[in-house]
């Protein structure tokens, strides 16, 4: 994400009078709690099998000893959970796509928010400073940003598709339709007319009725970023809210234990907490796909009651436990046109 993006999100969030982080963490003002949590549902979607949708029940592996976890207080479950389809995975539409794109760049990543969603396409996978084009898809805060838009300096205004635009930076944002901001950026692209082909991207959108599953979530506004060099080797992150606090969340194609960390199960599931630093919880939800869950960590220095605190195992069971999982992440589109 670049500055430009940041901005506009924080003072859209600022706007709406909801939580707005410091600079480079408006990952912390995306997500609200779920009044009510709901079971990990652990979906298998491959071979026609489904798993079990099934709340967390941790316990210490033959009892606890000095080199065990502590023994975590029985979380709410049923005695017979009830097995889980793929539709029960939440799905994200994009809405939108590019028609054309910067020779040899392929999509590489996806970013579902609360604000909205993006795609990333790069000739390669992306890292820091790796050139890329990233499109964007405001739909949560499009009330908030199209103002702006609107408003922006008359030297700055234009228009895509005959519908009003203007320029931020380098970048170009434009209301496509109601409830619907667009954007289109190139980021650490050189050699070319930057401009000249961000409008050449943005003139060539067009609807698309795409859907992606969600990996993982716990309410309508998690913040997710899957990506990787190609399906098989796919990496998972982001962020979701639980008691007004932020969790850390990733998917790992793993079956280690994380360093530094003791055996529990979780509901007969192998599972390892770290108490280091803030805790982490590691949940072996599949033979090789594993779910870590710690609190929220930012970037950039925040304010002391911003920042994380340490949490024991029941907590952070009590995170997984209102997760829904896709286990067979839906990774497909990785390095597609």
């Amino acid at each position: 994400m670049n500055d430009t993006t940041e901005t506009l999100i924080t003072d859209a969030l600022h706007h709406r009078a909801e939580r707005t982080p410091p600079p480079g963490t408006v990952l912390a003002a995306l997500r609200r709690p779920r009044p009510a949590r709901k079971p990990l549902l652990l979906v298998l979607a491959a071979a026609g099998t489904t798993a079990a949708a099934a709340a967390l029940v941790v316990t210490t592996v033959n009892g606890p000893t000095s080199d065990q976890a502590p023994p975590a207080r029985q979380l709410a479950t049923t005695s017979a959970p009830t097995p889980a389809a793929t539709a029960d995975v939440p799905t994200r539409t994009f809405g939108y796509r590019p028609g054309v794109m910067l020779d040899g760049y392929t999509e590489r990543e996806r970013v579902i928010a609360g604000w909205g969603t993006s795609r990333v396409y790069a000739p390669g996978a992306t890292t820091l400073g790796s050139p890329q084009v990233r499109f964007g898809i405001f739909t949560g805060i499009a009330g908030d940003v199209g103002p702006k838009v609107e408003n922006a300096p008359v030297a700055d205004r234009t228009t895509v598709g005959g519908a009003p635009a203007a320029w931020f930076g380098d970048s170009l944002y434009w209301n496509a339709a109601p409830g619907h901001v667009l954007s289109v950026s190139l980021e650490h692209v050189t050699g070319l007319d930057v401009r000249a082909e961000v409008r050449r991207i943005a003139e060539s959108v067009t609807p698309d009725t795409t859907s992606m599953r969600v990996p993982f979530s716990l309410d309508e506004y998690p913040y997710v970023e899957v990506g990787g060099p190609n399906p098989a080797e796919w990496r998972i992150a982001g962020r979701v809210t639980l008691d007004h606090l932020p969790y850390d969340v990733e998917l790992l194609r793993t079956a280690e234990a994380p360093a530094g960390s003791t055996p529990t199960t979780v509901d007969g599931k192998a599972a390892h907490y770290a108490a280091d630093r803030y805790g982490l919880l590691a949940v072996q939800v599949a033979p090789n796909v594993q779910v870590r869950v710690k609190p929220g960590e930012h970037n950039k220095p925040v304010p002391s009651h911003l920042e994380p605190r340490h949490a024991p195992v029941e907590v952070l069971a009590g995170v997984a436990t209102a997760l829904t999982v896709d286990t067979d992440p839906d990774v497909a589109w990785i390095g597609t046109p």
